[in-house]
């Protein structure tokens, strides 16, 4: 199969949050130097956080947009299997053109067929978690409810939205009022969450309705038919194409670690069906998975074999502002993990790396890496089972740590400090693919391409 010139495709290659947005948004601005680019996200919704660090310092967490949003001759994508929440995308919108320098920012497209995720379903998900453990690894965003009405054939799309199909949103409001009482609380008096952080009422089915009706208005504009569209750019190789995926591999509901996974494909796959298989991700010429380079981080209940229970994570947690970008949750640290690396790079059909953060480095700490799982006497590999899990024992290699200001100094992979060198080396032989970039600052432009 012939790959697709100028074609990339982003994911995360551990449990979230490595640093996607900054990598999608470096990519962007180069593609876009060279002619038109689409950037395309088909997974996930609010409980996704991209953060873009400006050179001023201000630092943007981006949750339904796609990381080039800030790039002006970019068209970013909501697809069809994203979840947007309605209020919150207007919000994210009025804090993106709040930003210095942005009033020229990308064209916004939303697929007219991507789901709704209300606030209906953050009620349900609610109550739910509060009459069982079954909500213990989300999020809170309503994420769940809403992938699950398109397995039990009755979600509301985008363009019942723009197009406001009354009956069958009151439909909607009447079956979630429904499964609530059966649960023994009232819908209209429930309260959820809003992306700016007050918690608002559900309120309701007519103060529901109105509240969408003016959403709706003010998206419409923003929200069409795309399939022939994307065709044409797909097949016009004088554009550039970027998809960049939410969450990891590692919280995919088939690859993670059981309950904390998310409700979308999180791997490469999603994008086929996403875009009706306009794009094949075979075709991709770059899928690359994104791992930061010295350490691991997780949010939830899963229990890392690598898990670091020092003060070495409290550092590395002040220093690189280890906090959900969504739910500002403070972030587990673990040591690097390769078996879980190699496993997610397996399923996830990531065919080169990326590492960030490789200037999270201390002169007075060896970079300790996990190279293999014992259980026993006998060696085994990852599995996405807790229990499996709980019962590994890692074995660690030890390496030198590198010069931090050196490694910020390089420009090119000669130029990087010995040390870094071996450290990439090993990586790369241990998961199997190559590494293609690794960045040494926060900015867009603190990376090197090898």
């Amino acid at each position: 199969m012939k790959l697709r010139p100028r074609s990339y495709a982003i994911c995360g290659g551990a449990f979230g949050d490595e640093g996607k947005g900054r990598i999608v948004d470096m990519l962007v601005h180069q593609l876009s130097q060279e002619g038109p680019v689409v950037v395309y996200r088909d997974n996930g919704g609010a409980n996704a956080g991209h953060t873009v660090e400006f050179p001023t310092g201000q630092r943007v967490a981006l949750h339904q947009l796609p990381s080039g949003v800030f790039i002006q001759g970019a068209v970013v994508v909501l697809g069809k299997e994203m979840v947007l929440h309605p209020s919150d995308l207007l919000e994210e919108l009025a804090q993106v053109n709040q930003v210095e320098a942005t009033a020229d920012r990308a064209e916004i497209k939303i697929d007219e067929m991507a789901i709704l995720s209300l606030d209906t379903h953050r009620a349900f998900e609610a109550v739910l978690k509060d009459w069982q453990s079954g909500g213990k690894g989300s999020t809170g965003r309503g994420i769940s409810p809403a992938y699950a009405d398109v397995l039990l054939r009755h979600p509301l799309r985008m363009r019942d939205l723009v197009h406001f199909d009354e009956a069958k949103v009151s439909q909607h409001y009447q079956m979630y009022a429904a499964l609530i009482q059966g649960l023994g609380q009232n819908l209209a008096e429930l309260e959820v969450s809003t992306l700016s952080g007050p918690k608002i009422k559900v309120g309701t089915e007519k103060e529901f309705i109105n509240r969408l009706k003016q959403q709706a208005d003010q998206l419409g504009p923003l929200v069409a038919d795309i399939h022939d569209w994307l065709a044409e750019q797909w097949s016009d190789h004088k554009c550039g194409f970027v998809f960049e995926k939410a969450q990891a591999v590692g919280l995919d509901y088939r690859w993670g670690v059981y309950p904390d996974v998310t409700a979308s494909d999180t791997t490469f796959g999603g994008i086929f069906s996403a875009t009706e298989g306009v794009v094949d991700p075979e075709m991709i010429e770059i899928k690359a998975g994104v791992i930061k380079a010295t350490y691991m981080s997780s949010v939830g209940t899963r229990k890392l074999p690598t898990l670091m229970k020092s003060e070495l994570a409290d550092r590395i947690r002040q220093d690189a502002h280890e906090y959900g970008a969504t739910t500002k949750r403070p972030r587990d640290i673990a040591y690097l993990d390769l078996p879980a690396l190699r496993f997610f790079q397996k399923v996830g059909r990531i065919n080169t790396l990326i590492l960030t953060h490789m200037d999270v480095i201390y002169a007075d700490q060896p970079v300790k890496v996990c190279t293999a799982y014992k259980l026993g006497k006998e060696t085994v590999e990852y599995r996405p089972d807790q229990e499996f899990l709980n019962d590994v024992t890692p074995v660690y290699t030890e390496l030198p740590s590198w010069d931090a200001k050196k490694l910020a100094a390089a420009q090119k992979y000669d130029q990087l400090p010995k040390e870094a060198q071996a450290f990439l080396k090993l990586i790369s032989r241990e998961i199997g693919i190559p590494v293609m970039m690794i960045t040494t600052g926060p900015q867009r432009e603190q990376g090197i391409v090898f």
